[in-house]
């Protein structure tokens, strides 16, 4: 075939598109069989047109070819007449009583020899009528006949098309109408004219005025959008949409690590109650709570220039919080940079990993959660970061400043929280094995395992300390674990309910891709024993959690989740390797978006939730007890957070008294205690309370059973109370973190 002849608009009419309920000339026009266009996307054309959409249709998905009249602008000399009439079929019109056709589709114009069997050495020429306008369907109604732009004979064997309404007006969706049949036939559906059975569905009724303002309003919309497509203002934006968005994260993110409005529970009141107090005392008073100085002496200047309220302790885990994620942009790059470098990635690998590392950290759940408690949890997440930093840096060249840098980040760790130790040693057991293994990287190994051994020297003042709480102290308080607690602990970083569980499958798969995959070309190449820099990433992150489960099956010490922050660093930049090398930006995108907002979800869940009733119940007793009281609690941890309660809301002139342990409420004695709590005795401990508070006062019992070591026997102090006093529930227990009841015992019996 021939080129397609250009219609005015510089478009062919070999490729007219299909309108809606429109009827075309067919090549053989003696056949008289008008072609039917499709209903489907030509009505959506027409909605753009209307609206002042001319862009040029592409072939991209869901393209398919549109039907052509190969007989007009698709042979070689059939040129196009502009000023003639369109020549329309309307679907549903009876072409018998069509008007005659232009003289320029007549036999004479058209010469049967030009049309069927040219001479070789002649061209045939005819003139055919102009495209018609788009024409869109609505409901039938009477028509009042046009007069044709020009008038025509009939030709033999051609049908005269039907008369036209007349021109749509250009760029108003509300000016183009449909053709309308003549008659009330039965296929037309309702007598009298009207379509879909009745009145309702005429153009005057409540559908037909339904289908235009739904018209009307994605023409609006489609408007709109090239409007804001053509700003200059949306282009800006939407070259950098991306980092608009990991801003919009990241400030949420940040928001969250300061939105609690829970009161502090045992560990953070425990927390402030140390760090409050003299450097001398401090340190006293850490020898029987068994952790190490650095948090608490910061802290303690924290608190001399912003006060010790829930507000201003809290908000240096938020700061802390927020230091981690420039130094996350840092390593995630990092970690980019060698992947790109073992050939597991391209050029904007770096770029890639770096922004979805910053975006799992800031919003992490475990990171808002921690960031917003008055606990070492974010700083040593941070230090975890800064100790890894200084590690490849001094493994990239040895220099004396950067191993020493290398000696503080690891005295750092080791003095902010004991589980440390645990990452130390595996990360030096690394470097051993990769001395032995790889000649060439011997000598950069070594000198940082020295680096890290030279932290012994900074940790050396604290040593005595720390050989005391491990041989008096502990974590009492914990039950051992299984080994399914390994693979928990990531749906435990992922945050509470649904969100987690979907958050902590996006970690999981991550982790495995970025393990295991390299991209290629539009698809990932699996190696199940793991590339480069995913093994170390691997390691990093189980073997420490490994090392601490095999230490609470056989040395007692507690496996708890808050204590797990020394491998979570490890975990999410290998999920964001994971989900960096997908192949498809589409999936990319989708799977940082799911995972952003799970993780925001779950993070706020996790602010916003309480955590203890200290303050319901201080309140409670604020409101009814008098001057000379006694308050009791059994077991003592529940003492630190209503003591607190209680002093901020200025009583301080109740006798207050924990179980089994003689420092009082504000601090729990951790020396020996499940020892200590098995020799307890409640008759003994509910008789003395009796006594303390004679016939003139009463006494308010704050209890919960359930903890370890106790057993019932705060229930059985509640028993023994209540056979010598009258007994009144002022708060029943709550399924918090830290529920606990209020009762009241009056008058003597």
């Amino acid at each position: 075939m021939g080129a397609s002849a250009p219609r005015a608009d510089g478009r062919s009419l070999g490729w007219w598109p299909a309108r809606d309920r429109v009827r075309r000339v067919s090549r053989d026009q003696s056949a008289g069989q008008p072609r039917t266009g499709g209903a489907g996307r030509g009505v959506w054309r027409m909605v753009r047109r209307a609206a002042g959409d001319t862009r040029p249709t592409g072939t991209g998905r869901g393209w398919r070819p549109r039907w052509s009249i190969p007989g007009l602008g698709s042979v070689r000399g059939v040129n196009i007449d502009p000023s003639a009439s369109p020549t329309v079929y309307p679907s549903g019109d009876d072409t018998s009583m069509a008007a005659p056709a232009p003289p320029e589709l007549t036999a004479a114009a058209v010469p049967a020899q030009a049309s069927i069997h040219p001479p070789a050495d002649t061209v045939a020429t005819a003139t055919v009528p102009r495209q018609a306008p788009p024409v869109d369907p609505g409901p039938p109604r009477h028509r009042e006949p046009a007069p044709s732009a020009a008038p025509s004979v009939p030709a033999a064997g051609v049908r005269e098309p039907a008369p036209t309404a007349g021109p749509a007006q250009t760029g108003s969706l509300l000016a183009v109408t449909a053709p309308e049949s003549d008659t009330d036939s039965p296929a037309d559906g309702a007598p009298g004219g009207t379509a879909g059975g009745g009145p309702a569905a005429g153009a005057g009724g409540p559908l037909g005025v339904a289908h235009r303002v739904g018209l009307w309003l994605v023409a609006l919309w489609v408007r709109l959008r090239d409007r804001a497509r053509r700003s200059p203002l949306a282009a800006r934006v939407g070259g950098r949409l991306p980092l608009v968005l990991i801003a919009a994260a990241v400030l949420v993110g940040g928001v969250l690590r300061f939105a609690t409005t829970s009161h502090l529970w045992l560990d953070e009141s425990l927390t402030v109650e140390i760090a409050h107090r003299p450097v001398g005392g401090l340190l006293s008073a850490l020898r029987h709570d068994g952790a190490p100085p650095l948090y608490y002496l910061l802290l303690h200047v924290w608190i001399k220039m912003f006060g010790d309220g829930d507000v201003a302790v809290r908000s240096l885990s938020g700061v802390l919080s927020l230091g981690t994620l420039p130094l996350a942009w840092a390593a995630g790059a990092r970690v980019g940079t060698l992947a790109a470098a073992y050939g597991n990635g391209d050029e904007a690998t770096p770029r890639r990993v770096a922004r979805a590392t910053l975006l799992l950290f800031a919003c992490s759940p475990y990171a808002i959660r921690y960031g917003s408690e008055t606990r070492m949890y974010s700083m040593v997440v941070l230090l975890v970061l800064a100790f890894g930093l200084a590690l490849v840096r001094s493994l990239d060249r040895s220099s004396p400043w950067r191993l020493a840098l290398l000696t503080l980040a690891t005295a750092a760790l080791v003095y902010t929280h004991y589980w440390t130790f645990l990452l130390i040693f595996t990360v030096a057991a690394f470097l051993l094995l990769q001395s032995r293994r790889r000649p060439r990287y011997r000598r950069p190994a070594l000198r940082a395992f020295a680096a890290m051994a030279a932290s012994a020297v900074l940790f050396a003042p604290w040593m005595p300390s720390f050989l005391f709480q491990m041989l008096h102290t502990g974590t009492p308080w914990a039950p051992r674990v299984q080994a399914q607690v390994l693979l928990d602990t990531v749906f435990d970083w992922a945050g509470p309910q649904s969100t987690g569980a979907l958050l902590g499958l996006v970690l999981l798969g991550g982790a495995l891709i970025g393990l295991t995959g390299r991209p290629s070309g539009r698809e990932l190449v699996v190696k199940p024993s793991g590339r480069m820099p995913g093994r170390y990433l691997a390691a990093v992150w189980l073997a420490p959690l490994t090392l601490a489960y095999v230490v609470n099956m056989f040395g007692g010490s507690a496996y708890a989740e808050r204590y797990t922050g020394i491998s979570l660093p490890a975990c999410l930049m290998l999920a964001a390797l994971g989900v960096s090398i997908l192949p498809s930006k589409r999936w990319r995108s989708g799977v940082l978006i799911v995972a952003s907002l799970a993780g925001l979800v779950g993070g706020y869940q996790l602010a916003r939730t309480e955590r203890t009733q200290a303050s319901e119940i201080a309140a409670e007793i604020a409101k009814q007890a008098r001057p000379g009281d006694v308050v009791a609690f059994c077991p003592d941890q529940l003492g630190p957070a209503v003591y607190r309660a209680l002093t901020r809301l200025g009583e301080t002139d109740l006798r207050e008294v924990a179980y089994a342990d003689s420092t009082g409420p504000a601090l729990v004695d951790w020396v020996d205690y499940a020892a200590r709590m098995q020799q307890a005795n409640s008759d003994e401990f509910a008789r003395s309370l009796n006594t303390l508070a004679g016939p003139d006062h009463a006494i308010f019992l704050v209890g919960a059973d359930g903890y370890r070591f106790l057993e019932g026997s705060c229930s059985l102090v509640s028993e023994q109370l209540g056979v010598r006093r009258d007994r009144s529930v002022l708060v029943n227990k709550k399924p918090l973190y830290e529920g606990a009841w209020l009762e009241r015992f009056t008058t003597l019996r």
